[in-house]
């Protein structure tokens, strides 16, 4: 099958669509299906893969805390048509199909062209006040799409606010060859020194000012951790002035593709502060890398570790409730071998096979 996937979030860009899309699109092309994905092109790309098809350029503006992406350029859909046509898709599958500017262009030729529409949503809010004033006219495009994708419960409850839709869930999937351990033993963070892990987009809202604010006080209980920082972002300068009172106990790393899995497999603890999240793909990278987790007690994260013992959940935006369960973490070595067990458990019922063969039934419905 010939499957375009269309997205506004691909390498550079770091995030859970990025992630999504990629390890889809390998999955399928592993299984000899023949998936394009389409994007545009960004400041800082590198070479890509055979399979990545790229029009336009991406722009990057602030939106409900974080900072999104909108493609811009003249004759996108002449080009847009031009791709479709070109990698013979028979399936064209959306990323957030209701936001400018991909989805929507992608959803208009694939129409034109008689080829079925999936869209698979990915984004958690409040509220939207772009979906409110828009929804009258977006409620048709959602209405004509044949399957509708959500990757949690709580991306449907913040999409039924302004629209009405039946979705099916197919949550996100991680690559468990690519992420796992890598031998360290939860006794090293006490003899060689704890080791705490950030990784996520500098932006407003995954709240990397929490753990820099929490870090005082772990210190202060271990002297010898070691804060490390994966990531880039517009707001990189301003994360590095909070942290130089803290000298060389914090490391900015900067942005990272293929180290990723050696970052969360030599972490004794990981920590995501996000405070607004749909899903968790971090969450699963370092579950499937057997690295414990402390996460924001937030919607989206809720749903996935529900219960489980992989992660401690604590409350947002507050610094001294981080500091005090990491210090107890970093003390308590047997805890944190039961929740690395606890994650890898859990990351082998989200591996991509898994969650590819749902899709895959999608695409054989709708195909026509």
């Amino acid at each position: 099958m010939r499957i375009a996937l269309v997205t506004e979030f691909y390498y550079p860009h770091l995030g859970g669509v990025t992630e999504h899309v990629h390890h889809l699109a390998l999955e399928l092309r592993r299984r000899g299906h023949e998936a394009t994905v389409v994007t545009s092109n960004m400041t800082g790309q590198g070479e890509d893969p055979p399979f990545v098809r790229r029009l336009g350029t991406s722009r990057l503006v602030y939106s409900n805390g974080s900072f999104a992406r909108i493609t811009t350029g003249f004759g996108l859909m002449r080009r847009m048509t031009a791709v479709l046509r070109e990698t013979g898709a028979e399936v064209v599958h959306l990323q957030d199909a209701l936001a400018p500017t991909l989805g929507l262009v992608a959803s208009s030729a694939a129409w034109r062209m008689g080829l079925p529409v999936v869209g698979t949503f990915h984004t958690w809010f409040r509220r939207s006040p772009g979906y409110w004033a828009f929804r009258r006219l977006l409620q048709p495009r959602l209405d004509r799409l044949d399957a509708r994708i959500a990757v949690s419960r709580p991306v449907v409850q913040a999409m039924s606010k302004y629209f009405r839709a039946e979705f099916e869930i197919i949550p996100n999937g991680v690559n468990v060859e690519y992420f796992h351990p890598n031998g360290r033993r939860p006794s090293d963070a006490l003899t060689s020194g704890p080791r705490l892990l950030f990784l996520g987009r500098l932006d407003p809202r995954n709240g990397l000012d929490t753990v820099l604010a929490a870090m005082p006080e772990i210190l202060a209980a271990y002297p010898a951790t070691q804060l490390t920082v994966v990531g880039d972002g517009p707001l990189r300068g301003y994360y590095q002035r909070k942290a130089r009172s803290l000298g060389d106990r914090v490391r900015f790393a900067g942005a990272v593709f293929t180290e990723r899995p050696d970052y969360y497999g030599t972490a004794d603890l990981y920590l995501c502060p996000t405070t607004k999240a749909s899903f968790g793909i971090t969450l699963l990278e370092a579950m499937a890398s057997g690295t414990p987790m402390i996460v924001s007690d937030i919607t989206g994260f809720r749903e996935l570790v529900d219960g489980g013992a992989e992660a401690v959940l604590v409350p947002k935006g507050d610094p001294a409730a981080w500091a005090g369960a990491a210090a107890a973490l970093i003390g308590d070595p047997a805890r944190r071998g039961t929740m690395g067990a606890a994650g890898l458990a859990k990351a082998a019922r989200y591996a991509w096979p898994r969650v590819a063969d749902r899709v895959l039934a999608v695409y054989e419905r709708v195909k026509r």
